[in-house]
């Protein structure tokens, strides 16, 4: 059954919504919805008003933990309850998109920057900002998620290993809070010492020779490549990185193609809506 409505990022004008209002256009509804936080109850809530298999969301995908080469395909969004919400876009985030050789070629016709210029100006920022990356996954990868407080405690009984206090008295229950802070507490804390050893692991993957360095339109913010351009834009005679992304985004919008057509992902993307 095909998707009537999907939920996304941003609002009406963000780029999120301008790429995919063109990409799936006349295909189901879209939806806008601001931050990503929250974005999975709004799916679930519409989906019991009209119906589960029409409701779906994509969201960015940040930086995953693992790291496997692309595929040219958006990653299933499943929730921490197995329910499968959508997709999460392959590449870090929507700007990653905008700057794409092919994108900004198709996108600003004549135009565009010189295209072997274009593409060493983003493999400077590339290598600029690999060090940096590593940093910002690291610290990705080590925040914590919200978890709730638990309000029960005590042996765990039946089936369902549900928790009852042998003995319910007022100092049992004193224990059983700090108990329960503490465990809490401690999944919350993050120490200098886990980001630094995550950061050391990860700067091989970001650096030179480096698998996620390989596919840096896939796996760098592309947000912080962006910018990193902004000289480079105006020296291709842009007025710098906004008006830069602006005319990318019109250009989507006014293309008389069918954008699907100019990268893997976005065709797979729209036969995933059709097919979901």
């Amino acid at each position: 059954m095909p998707v009537s409505l999907l939920f996304c990022e941003g609002n009406a004008g963000s780029p999120d919504a301008r790429i995919l209002g063109k990409l799936l256009a006349g295909r189901c509804e879209l939806r806008p919805s601001g931050g990503k936080y929250g974005l999975g109850s709004l799916i679930k809530g519409a989906r019991a008003t009209i119906g589960k298999d029409a409701v779906f969301g994509i969201l960015d995908r940040d930086f995953p933990d693992g790291w496997g080469a692309p595929i040219h395909s958006p990653v299933p969004w499943i929730a921490s309850d197995h329910v499968r919400l959508g997709w999460r876009w392959e590449r870090k985030e929507i700007e990653n998109y905008l700057i794409d050789p092919d994108v900004v070629a198709l996108a600003l016709g004549a135009q565009a920057p010189p295209p072997d210029d274009y593409r060493c100006a983003l493999e400077r920022a590339r290598d600029r900002l690999g060090i940096y990356q590593a940093a910002r996954a690291a610290l990705s990868e080590c925040r914590r998620r919200f978890s709730p407080l638990s309000c029960s405690f005590g042996r765990a009984r039946g089936r369902d290993k549900h928790p009852l206090p042998d003995d319910a008295s007022e100092q049992v229950c004193r224990q059983g809070i700090e108990e329960c802070v503490d465990a809490y507490n401690s999944k919350q804390s993050v120490t200098v010492a886990r980001v630094s050893e995550s950061f050391a692991e990860r700067v091989p993957e970001f650096a030179a020779g480096g698998a996620r360095h390989a596919h840096y339109l896939t796996a760098f913010a592309g947000k912080d490549l962006l910018w990193s351009l902004d000289q480079d834009l105006r020296d291709f005679g842009f007025t710098g990185v906004l008006p830069f992304q602006e005319k990318v985004l019109m250009g989507i919008q006014n293309s008389a193609d069918d954008i699907g057509a100019w990268l893997p992902e976005w065709k797979a993307l729209q036969d995933q809506v059709d097919a979901a």
